[in-house]
């Protein structure tokens, strides 16, 4: 959710040669919120560039996964990548993701962080003692 956070990723993902996997689901992202009049449009986009045969930048799913993908654009709809995306997700998640997390782009990212004033709070304020209790009548 966080922009330079998911920049950070990005660039960390370009070095790793798999950056195509984070632009892959943000086009799904983009396809399943996106506007209703330019869902044929996306999938379209989304296959061209993702999961044609030589496509430019090819992301690697599973054939199970391919073969419902292909099968599902037929007729194009809102969910139709859900699957692949899952799949691409997964990928990162338990690859590349907790890379980033060991790696100097992320130490980075953490040293320049700006610490928000309401965090300082207490986490439950509502767990206070109170001061002056008394037993109920």
């Amino acid at each position: 959710m966080d922009p330079l956070g998911r920049a950070q990723l990005l660039e960390f993902l370009k070095k790793e040669f798999s950056a195509e996997n984070l632009s892959f689901w943000e086009a799904c992202e983009e396809l399943r919120y996106g506007e209703q009049s330019r869902i044929a449009e996306i999938v379209d986009s989304i296959y061209q560039q993702f999961l044609a045969p030589g496509a430019t930048r090819w992301v690697n799913i599973d054939s199970k996964t391919m073969e419902r993908t292909l099968e599902g654009i037929k007729t194009p709809h809102r969910y139709v990548m859900d699957d692949a995306q899952m799949h691409i997700y997964m990928l990162m998640k338990k690859d590349s993701y907790p890379r980033f997390l060991k790696s100097e782009l992320y130490r980075n990212l953490l040293a320049e962080a700006v610490i928000p004033p309401e965090t300082k709070k207490r986490v439950f304020p509502f767990m206070r003692k109170q001061r002056h209790s008394s037993p109920s009548p």
